[in-house]
C-alpha cells in the first residue's frame, strides 16, 4: 500500500482518540461525505492498516486491582495494555487480586505506577454477561442484548448505557504502516489543548500516564517541545506497537 495521505491518517487518529467515533462524526469533522469515510475505512481494512473494533475494559470494572509497570524486559505474561517503544522500553498494565500477587509483580518488573483511589468494583451476574457480549460484539444494541439475556428492553438499555460508560471502544491500528506518530508520556503537567490527542480515552490520567496519537510528525514534535517546557522531567517514548487484552471475566 502506498503512503497514506494526511486525511487518511486523520481518520485513523480519530478512531484511536475518540471513544466510539463513527463514520458520520468523522465526516462532519473533516467536512467530507460519510460515503467517502466508509470507502476510506474499507480500503484501510483491506490494506491491513486498520483492524477490527475492540473493547478495552479497565480491570477495576471487572473486580480486579491493576498497576502499570515500565521495564526494559519484554513482558512474558498477559497484560491488559502493552506498549512496545522505539527505545526498547516496555510499558504495560497488569491486573492482580492480592498483595502476594503484587509482591511477585514488583520483584519481576520493579516499582509500579498506581491509579490513585482505585478500588475493584463488584459486578452483578447480568453486568458480567453484558461485558462478555460486548467483548464479542462492541456494537451490540439493546435489542440484541435483551434477546441474548432474555430480559426486558428497558433493563437492556440501562445495561448497554452502563457498559458504554465503563468501557473504551477503539480500533486496532498498525502504527508503522499507517505513518501515525504515537507517544507514551509520563508527566505531571496538564495536556491542555493536546488532551484530545490521547487514545484509549484516559485510562491512566490519574497516574500521569498517557498514550498520544498524532496524524503527523510536526504536530507531535510541537507537543513534545511544549510539554518539555512545562515539565522538563517528562518522560516520552515513541510507541511502535501496542496491544489490548481484556481482563478475564
Amino acid at each position: 500500500m502506498e503512503y497514506l495521505i494526511y486525511d487518511e491518517r486523520s481518520v485513523l487518529t480519530m478512531l484511536m482518540t475518540e471513544c466510539r467515533a463513527t463514520p458520520s462524526s468523522i465526516a462532519k469533522k473533516l467536512g467530507v461525505s460519510r460515503q467517502l469515510i466508509w470507502y476510506t475505512l474499507k480500503r484501510l481494512r483491506e490494506a491491513g492498516v486498520l483492524g477490527p473494533p475492540t473493547l478495552y475494559i479497565r480491570p477495576d470494572h471487572a473486580g480486579l486491582y491493576y498497576a502499570f509497570f515500565q521495564s526494559d524486559t519484554r513482558i512474558n505474561q498477559d497484560a491488559v495494555l502493552k506498549f512496545e517503544t522505539l527505545e526498547g522500553v516496555h510499558i504495560f498494565a497488569l491486573p492482580f487480586k492480592s498483595e502476594e500477587e503484587l509482591k511477585s509483580l514488583k520483584e519481576r518488573y520493579g516499582r509500579p505506577w498506581f491509579v490513585p483511589g482505585l478500588k475493584p468494583k463488584p459486578l452483578t451476574e447480568l453486568q458480567r454477561k453484558t461485558l462478555k457480549l460486548f467483548l464479542k460484539n462492541p456494537l451490540v444494541s439493546s435489542t440484541e442484548l435483551a434477546r441474548e439475556l432474555d430480559i426486558p428492553r428497558t433493563k437492556a438499555r440501562r445495561l448497554v448505557s452502563w457498559a458504554r460508560r465503563n468501557t473504551n471502544f477503539t480500533y486496532r491500528v498498525n502504527l508503522s504502516r499507517a505513518g501515525i506518530t504515537a507517544l507514551a508520556v509520563k508527566t505531571s503537567a496538564p495536556l491542555g489543548a493536546y488532551a484530545t490527542c490521547k487514545f484509549f480515552s484516559c485510562f491512566a490520567y490519574a497516574a500521569g500516564f498517557y498514550a498520544m496519537a498524532f496524524p503527523d510528525l510536526g504536530t507531535a514534535a510541537e507537543f513534545v517541545k511544549k510539554l518539555k517546557t512545562a515539565d522538563h522531567k517528562a518522560k516520552i517514548h515513541v510507541i511502535i506497537n501496542y496491544e489490548l487484552q481484556p481482563p478475564r471475566l
